[in-house]
């Protein structure tokens, strides 16, 4: 992508010698090397519920249940699912026990050996929960295990009776864990770990156990020195401190904001125990077998406080491992209130820490009068780092409807675009831990607004972390909606950025407060943005102005649609897809954007409707520049649109051609060159439209 010039000379080392940090890789860089049959195109099905779970949850349990179980696991299942273009199968391994599964496991040892047979992948569910009729049976200790609450009573999962959650993190059962991992991986010779029910609970059914309260303290007591630890806490002796405890407050997850200092620790340090706990498991499986990739299911964004509500902090979780599963309930679509739903954020999240995000995408959460399989596969294609998603159960393979085939063997076929890529990101939008950690309120309902925006405004954009502010010289423009608490690394990171020719675009409170959550005298990039805290703390006026070589807008807010009534009342459960109308003040806000940016966009649209979306993407060899199109109103064809693409530094399109699985053949596209940019027009669009730039 193009830059602007001052920043070509500003590299991301330089900004971190100009400030005396160390220098973060965007993405965050795994510290392993992924196996190498990763990253060529995941097709996958799942019945990851043994027949004994299946039997003793009951339920909508068919009468054949068990005849259903057996035929999953036959070659003819397996043919038939190759046939479709399925090339995994995440299937049921440990839920139970390991004694108590021991049958489904052996059946799962022979699925993999018909897998391996027909040339598939297996991944091998592990369950998360505490099974109290079978697992307490054999092995007694796990009694230790559980995460009981402040009352010292277990805490269970869901309304499922028999099912403990567990306190992951304990030494008993990380040890049996790991011994869980070493029978997938070396009876059942697994090529995937799929760690499900593995997201934190939300307040206050947390634990609060001997054990927890041990781990707590030691936090504390590694992340302070003593008198650091006065300064946050009031006190430095740590012998009587327990995590929170809930009793009398109706709604904790109502708190906005956190300013409780020992809540705002507790927040930090369930995040930080879990990310160890991932950490632990991962490495065991890469030294059991390095070609075994590791996933985990926390979800992704979609409005609401992770980090309070469930322990998660993805920044410095999922680089443990290889791929995550978001079973959010954002299904692809322009929902009957007009909004476009989309799974987009987390896309993006998975694209940002070089990630896989698994996710539904088959007619088993798709809309079939308006067979909006299509548009989930879409919106995979476009923005997943190179897989399909789950398409369905084994035995959908017998009645998979033909479109949803051919958007298969359209993504298998051309799969040479989706490997090895990397998304072209022109602003970088930044989602800083304390900010969104600490309140609720504000910070998410202007990101998950801003989110929106640069979605359909199709603005090439991409979700960056507190560990990734030290490379944004990659970036032209960098976005904070109302980052209130940022540290004082944070603030000198983006102040050197901007004085080095990089744009920024802040609304609300931002920087008015340090990563602590304490007020400063004024907003910590005052300097930058020109800005004054005023009398009152009300938001400062709208304002555009240079400093050093770059460029720093302010708009005092990201304003809703429509007005919000008890907004105090929201809580953690945050903002979810009925309130993503596009901000009242988007065209004053996508201004700002394009006045920092500095000069046009990787991507301009003459005119496209603002229901259709788009992703760039280029090839890590530099042999393609790639542009998704996806129109999300269902059943209404939107017409050709003119589109203007920057060509890469140093490279010369030689061609641009025309795929799309709604046609049935490939064609060429004409186009003209003006001045780093090419221009073409993207013809009639179906569902998905994918323009190649051939590139020399």
């Amino acid at each position: 992508m193009t830059r602007l010039v001052p920043l070509l000379l500003l590299t991301a080392a330089a900004l971190a010698a100009q400030i005396g940090g160390a220098t973060w890789a965007t993405p965050v860089p795994k510290n392993f090397p992924e196996p190498a049959w990763w990253d060529q195109g995941v097709v996958f099905v799942g019945n990851w519920e043994p027949l004994v779970f299946r039997l003793r949850h009951g339920g909508e349990t068919p009468v054949d249940v068990v005849a259903q179980y057996r035929r999953e696991h036959t070659e003819e299942t397996v043919l038939k699912l190759k046939e479709a273009g399925v090339n995994m199968i995440l299937t049921h391994f440990y839920k139970t026990g390991l004694d108590s599964d021991r049958e489904d496991i052996e059946e799962a040892r022979k699925l993999g050996v018909l897998c391996r047979k027909h040339g598939l992948r297996l991944g091998a569910y592990i369950g998360g929960t505490i099974f109290a009729e079978t697992l307490l049976a054999d092995v007694p200790e796990a009694k230790e295990w559980i995460r009981y609450d402040e009352h010292g009573d277990p805490v269970r999962y869901s309304d499922q009776t028999y099912r403990y959650r567990p306190d992951f993190n304990h030494p008993g059962y990380v040890e049996h864990m790991k011994k869980v991992i070493r029978v997938a991986i070396e009876e059942v010779k697994t090529d995937l770990i799929h760690l499900d029910n593995h997201a934190l609970i939300a307040p206050p059914w947390t634990g609060n156990t001997p054990e927890i309260n041990r781990r707590f303290r030691e936090f504390l007591s590694r992340k302070y020195a003593p008198g650091l630890l006065k300064d946050r806490l009031g006190f430095s002796g740590l012998r009587a401190v327990t995590v929170p405890t809930w009793h009398g407050i109706a709604r904790p997850a109502a708190l906005a904001p956190v300013t409780d200092p020992l809540i705002q620790e507790w927040i930090d340090f369930r995040c930080q125990d879990f990310a160890e706990y991932y950490g632990k498991l991962a490495a065991w499986i890469r030294q059991l077998n390095p070609e075994v990739v590791v996933e985990l299911n926390p979800h992704g964004i979609y409005g609401s406080n992770r980090a309070f509500l469930n322990g998660i902090d993805h920044a410095r979780l999922l680089p443990h491992g290889s791929v995550f599963w978001s079973e959010e309930p954002n299904e692809a679509q322009v929902s009957p209130a007009g909004i476009l739903v989309s799974k987009i954020r987390s896309y993006k999240l998975a694209r940002s820490l070089d990630q896989t995000l698994f996710a539904y995408t088959g007619p088993q959460r798709a809309e079939p009068k308006l067979r909006s399989w299509r548009l989930l596969m879409a919106e995979a294609m476009a923005f997943n780092r190179n897989c399909l998603g789950d398409v369905g159960s084994p035995l959908s393979a017998y009645d998979l409807p033909e479109d949803a085939r051919r958007y298969i063997r359209f993504y298998r076929d051309h799969n040479r675009h989706y490997s090895a890529t990397q998304a072209v990101a022109d602003v970088a939008l930044v989602r800083s831990f304390p900010s969104m950690a600490y309140n609720s309120l504000g910070p998410h309902l202007e990101t998950t607004l801003m989110e929106q925006l640069l979605i359909q405004y199709k603005i090439p954009f991409a979700i960056i972390f507190d560990p990734q502010l030290g490379d944004l010289a990659r970036y032209r423009a960098v976005i904070l909606a109302n980052q209130e608490s940022l540290s004082e690394r944070a603030i000198g990171q983006i102040r050197e950025y901007v004085r080095g020719g990089g744009g920024l675009v802040a609304t609300g409170h931002t920087s008015l407060y340090n990563d602590w959550r304490r007020r400063r005298a004024d907003y910590g990039l005052a300097d930058v943005l020109g800005i004054r805290l005023a009398p009152h703390r009300s938001l400062p006026a709208e304002r555009r102005g240079a400093f050093g070589q770059g460029r720093a807008a302010y708009v005092p807010a990201v304003v809703p649609a429509q007005p919000i009534p008890d907004l105090e009342s929201q809580g953690a459960g945050g903002f979810g897809n009925r309130f993503w109308r596009l901000p009242k003040n988007a065209v004053e806000l996508v201004a700002a954007i394009c006045y920092a940016a500095g000069e046009p966009l990787s991507v301009e649209f003459s005119a496209a409707p603002l229901t259709t979306v788009m992703e760039l993407t280029d090839k890590k060899d530099a042999s393609e520049r790639v542009l998704h199109w996806i129109n999300y109103r269902l059943g209404a064809p939107v017409e050709p649109a003119a589109v203007t693409v920057a060509v890469p530094r140093d490279r010369k399109v030689t061609a641009i051609e025309l795929l799309s699985p709604d046609r049935k053949t490939a064609e060429p596209l004409p186009f003209t060159l003006e001045g780093g940019r090419v221009r073409f027009t993207l013809p009639r669009l179906e569902v998905y439209n994918v323009a190649i730039l051939k590139l020399s």
